[in-house]
């Protein structure tokens, strides 16, 4: 008899919906922090842990807003929005658990995404892509967007920073 390694897959398919704070708070900042493990990086340079105490402030409109992939009564996957400018705003944290992946959960994240950028007015979307996340950079190329300079400083080497015109 074999026995798989791989978790049982979810009964119910996870749903798209925005967050709700403060409800959905505690919960949102353990993804994330999940999400950041997995990439295996200290992201104190680009104020992680600033992001992670003003988690309701900085995700919530007219700042920023997250969406989350829940099923089975816990979150499969979320992804943000954070607002540079009237016409700019940054796609943050995409991220699907392990035992979620392969239900086509970082596209809906990110259609979501999209579409509610576009519903707010913005122009333009934007983001960086380390190494690491190279599937999801796949995706993120598959939706449209293309590379477009750097916005922040001292990027990690091999960051990929991509735009998608609304």
């Amino acid at each position: 008899m074999t026995t798989s390694m791989t978790p049982a897959r979810p009964l119910l398919l996870p749903h798209i919906r925005e967050a709700a704070f403060p409800g959905d708070t505690a919960r949102l900042v353990e993804i994330v922090r999940e999400y950041v493990k997995w990439l295996d990086m200290d992201l104190s340079y680009r104020g992680f842990e600033e992001e992670m105490q003003s988690f309701e402030k900085n995700y919530t409109l007219p700042s920023g807003m997250f969406f989350v992939a829940e099923g089975d009564g816990e979150f499969a996957g979320c992804g943000g929005l954070l607002r540079h400018s009237d016409e700019v705003a940054e796609v943050k944290r995409l991220y699907v658990r392990p035992a979620y992946r392969g239900l086509a959960l970082g596209e809906k994240l990110m259609e979501a995404v999209i579409d509610k950028a576009k519903s707010l007015g913005y122009a333009k979307l934007v983001l960086d892509s380390v190494p690491q996340t190279a599937f999801a950079q796949r995706l993120y190329e598959r939706l449209g967007f293309t590379e477009t300079a750097a916005y922040y400083a001292n990027p990690v080497p091999g960051t990929r920073f991509l735009e998608l015109v609304l």
